[in-house]
């Protein structure tokens, strides 16, 4: 018989101390109470861990059970957004919008949209899991080491969307960022530039060296023998303020002979502040400074001039996180995958001056 466990008591068992009571993995606890036939559990396994689990308190969800398996089943999802993107961000914006659509194909529910503010701590992660009763979470471009060990402890899947790093071992779905920028920064050299600056912000780690434009961008440079000069490589720490007073700042104490002759963005949101910032320091783009972006937001075409981008999949790539997580859910993936979508090059009149 069970022991008597109050309510908050029986909250705080995890998966993990079933898991370390019978000595098998996390995912193999979670594989047995969930019934995931897609890669079962052995009878007399399973049975042990169903004992362990009602010792200990564990309250087994049995509709939950009987469901997984089924590729009908429910699967509850949740997607945690930094809150900066969250504001009407015109290309995350479209990542949440292809990955609803995609749930809503497969016949599930929509997803749980949290900000990483308001889990942003082990209470507060441990509540949302409690309440919401998810089976994965997708991180878009969010990342923090000590809850998403949490989350692996408790056994839910986790997934990551425009978070590529070779270091994180969840799966992971994201344009091809690093092959992208070289492809643009390619462009720019093709165009006789060879003072190439980089606007831009940093990886999960903090550092813009080791996010994957930065890779992309550094590259590509090397690779055509050009010099990276310090002062040209500006982090704004994707705040859109900040790029346009760093190349305001940069041209505004130099003369028009020692300027870039061109500058990669990062993102399409940090490219607009940019070219705004070579008008008013009275620059002509693309004659002056060629200007080139990543995204293709919608409003991209509309700048004066319009802007040069990559573009990348955005719905494509909410959709396939979609479909990988509840593949994922479903025991498809035995290890982590890692999903690239390609971008491509959409040239307009930002860059289209040759300089050779």
């Amino acid at each position: 018989m069970a022991p008597n466990f109050t309510k908050e008591e029986m909250k705080l068992v995890k998966l993990k101390d079933i898991a370390e009571r019978v000595g098998v993995s996390i995912s193999t606890v979670s594989r047995a109470i969930n019934n995931d036939i897609s890669r079962p559990v052995s009878e007399e396994t399973k049975q042990k861990i169903r004992k362990a689990a009602l010792e200990l308190g564990y309250k087994l969800d049995e509709s939950s059970r009987n469901a997984v398996g089924n590729s009908t089943a429910i699967k509850r999802i949740a997607c945690i957004v930094p809150q900066l993107l969250m504001d009407e961000h015109p290309y995350f914006s479209k990542v949440l919008a292809g990955f609803h659509k995609k749930m809503e194909e497969l016949g599930q529910p929509p997803a749980i949209v949290r900000t990483c503010e308001e889990v942003c701590d082990t209470e507060k992660m441990r509540l949302m899991l409690r309440e919401t009763k998810v089976q994965g979470i997708v991180a878009i471009s969010w990342y923090d080491e000590e809850l998403f060990q949490l989350i692996q402890e408790e056994g839910i899947a986790l997934m990551g969307v425009s978070l590529n790093d070779e270091r994180l071992s969840i799966p992971v779905v994201d344009c091809d960022r690093i092959l992208s920028t070289r492809a643009a920064v390619r462009h720019l050299i093709d165009q006789g530039h060879t003072k190439i600056a980089f606007i831009g912000g940093p990886a999960y780690s903090k550092q813009m060296e080791s996010e994957e434009r930065f890779v992309g961008y550094k590259f590509a440079m090397l690779e055509a023998n050009l010099e990276l000069r310090k002062e040209w490589l500006m982090d704004t720490r994707w705040n859109v303020d900040r790029s346009f007073t760093l190349l305001s700042d940069l041209l505004g104490r130099l003369p028009k002979s020692e300027w870039p002759t061109a500058v990669f963005c990062a993102s399409d949101m940090l490219a607009i502040p940019a070219m705004r910032a070579v008008v008013e320091n009275d620059g002509s783009i693309p004659e002056d400074i060629a200007i080139m972006g990543m995204d293709n937001i919608d409003v991209a075409q509309y700048t004066t001039p319009p802007l040069t981008s990559v573009s990348v999949p955005k719905y494509e790539i909410g959709r396939v996180a979609a479909k990988s997580i509840v593949d994922y859910l479903d025991g498809h993936f035995p290890i982590a995958t890692k999903i690239l979508l390609p971008g491509s090059l959409i040239i307009r009149e930002s860059t289209n001056f040759s300089r050779k």
